[in-house]
Parts: structure tokens; C-alpha cells; sequence
């Protein structure tokens, strides 16, 4: 069987149409996977409010987490409206010559969130893992990537 720990780190990145802070709480995290055959796509998918499904020969064995922005410096009680600009798809680290790669799509993200009464606002961002299907293996281990996100915010 292979372990695998995959996280992505996002680098927010944002056109905005109004002025904040963003600060990452959590990175993107699809947990601890099992993918015992690698000859079709398979991928997992982590919806912003962490749902989790799974297609094809991946297999979890700890759920990971959508990542987590928090905004500050915001209007107080003012609803956000936020749009990807485009999607944003990366390749993982490899640990090894022989291991096979992942691409992570960042896919999912609420349209509209109302800010608290102290201007802040914690943002959920989703995304799917998706393996090669080419019949070469994972090594086991942590796969660790980085990517940004483009967004706009608008209140």
C-alpha cells in the first residue's frame, strides 16, 4: 500500500476592486491517500465547506481540509463578493525520479460571504487531486506544492 500526504499552499494573489489583508490560516489539504493502482485518472475532490469524493482508484484514509483565507480590513457586515479569475492548475513536487505527479486544480470557492462586525471574513477555497493514470507509482510520502490564486473582491 502507498501513503501519501498531499497539501497545496496557496499564494493569494488579488485584483481588488476594494482594499484588505489576507493571511493564509490553513493550507489546502487532501489528507492522507491511498492510490494502490495508477492506470486511470483518478482524483478527490474537497468542496469548500469540505466535502469529500473520490473517483476512480484513490482512497482515503485521512481527510484532509479546504484551504483557509482570512480577509481583514473590510467594511464590517458588508457582503463580499469574490470570482477566480482563472483556474489555477500546478503540478506537485516530486520526491523522487520514479514517483508520479499530481495535478491540483483549485476549483471551488463561495461567490458571496458577509464580513463580521470587526471587518473580517475567513474564506473556504476548494480543489480537486488528480492523478496521471499512467500506471507509474507514488512513492510514499508528503507532496507538498505551491500555487497562487487569483481572485477579485468586490463589496
Amino acid at each position: 500500500m502507498r501513503f501519501l500526504y498531499v497539501s497545496a499552499w496557496l499564494s493569494l494573489m488579488f485584483s481588488e476592486q476594494a482594499y484588505s489583508a489576507s493571511i493564509q490560516q490553513e493550507a489546502l489539504n487532501f489528507g492522507t491517500l491511498v492510490i494502490p493502482q495508477n492506470n486511470t485518472l483518478s482524483s478527490i475532490t474537497i468542496n469548500h465547506n469540505g466535502e469529500i469524493t473520490t473517483f476512480g482508484s484513490i482512497y482515503v484514509l485521512t481527510e484532509g481540509n479546504p484551504a483557509e483565507l482570512l480577509f481583514t480590513d473590510l467594511p464590517p457586515l458588508t457582503q463580499i463578493s469574490f470570482n477566480k479569475m482563472s483556474d489555477s492548475t500546478l503540478q506537485s513536487e516530486v520526491l523522487g525520479a520514479n514517483s508520479a505527479k499530481f495535478s491540483v486544480v483549485l476549483v471551488d470557492l463561495p461567490r458571496t460571504q458577509t464580513s463580521d462586525e470587526f471587518g473580517e471574513l475567513l474564506l473556504k477555497v476548494g480543489g480537486r487531486l488528480i492523478t496521471t493514470g499512467t500506471s507509474q507509482s507514488y512513492l510514499d510520502g508528503s507532496f507538498i506544492t505551491d500555487t497562487q490564486l487569483e481572485i477579485t473582491i468586490d463589496y
